[in-house]
């Protein structure tokens, strides 16, 4: 195959067989099913955003069914623990500084 600009690398003339994208679409599917078992906490906020119906209101009602799940279980224990350890970095104070009245109070 001619080339324009010659390479000081040699490179094949058939494409490498790669499987970029199975292990991509892999990678997603693990991160998805991860996310949906640790951070069901959002996908219940999610949820209950959306337009109010019938739809929505079986979907709420299976979200925070699998939110109460997750939690008897404690797969949702680290993501808990993280945003109680945000919340307080959030609400941490230098010497002196009042607390923000505007801020909602830590839950």
């Amino acid at each position: 195959m001619p080339r324009e600009t010659p390479s000081p690398i040699d490179l094949p003339d058939d494409p490498v067989d790669a499987p970029g994208l199975g292990w991509a679409a892999g990678v997603i599917a693990i991160a998805a099913l991860a996310l949906l078992a640790i951070n069901a906490v959002s996908l219940r906020d999610w949820a209950n955003d959306l337009t109010p119906g019938p739809v929505q209101a079986r979907l709420a009602d299976a979200t925070e069914g699998w939110l109460q799940f997750t939690e008897a279980v404690g797969v949702g224990r680290p993501r808990a623990w993280l945003h109680d350890q945000w919340k307080k970095a959030e609400n941490a104070r230098f010497g002196g500084q009042q607390p923000d009245e505007a801020a909602p109070p830590a839950p």
